[in-house]
């Protein structure tokens, strides 16, 4: 199930094409590597996904390990970071905000 507040009649065609990435739901969770709940992995049968978080009043820096080479992209909105393989730093997340990243 997929749930948004946006008014369906009125909403435009970015915000249109960000929702339609949301399906079909994947039914998976992510396995976040603490109970800071600040990087979780969604193990996909085709990719892996990385999700973020900053839960923070400032920016941050986040790192995490990568479970692999990868290629990766910010899934939202499609710029290619490279391949990478090790440890990924993520250099400046704003506050209270999140980047989800796509692992091929």
């Amino acid at each position: 199930m997929l749930l948004s507040g946006d008014d369906l009649t009125t909403i435009s065609q970015p915000q249109l094409a960000m929702l339609k990435k949301l399906l079909p739901p994947t039914g998976v969770a992510a396995e976040f590597e603490d109970d800071s709940l600040r990087v979780g992995i969604v193990k996909l049968a085709n990719a892996r996904m990385v999700s973020v978080f900053n839960w923070d009043d400032k920016p941050q820096a986040i790192s995490f390990r990568l479970p692999g080479p990868a290629v990766m992209t910010d899934y939202w909105s499609g710029n290619k970071l490279g391949r990478h393989e090790g440890t990924f730093t993520i250099r400046e997340i704003p506050p209270r905000s999140a980047k989800l990243l796509h692992l091929a």
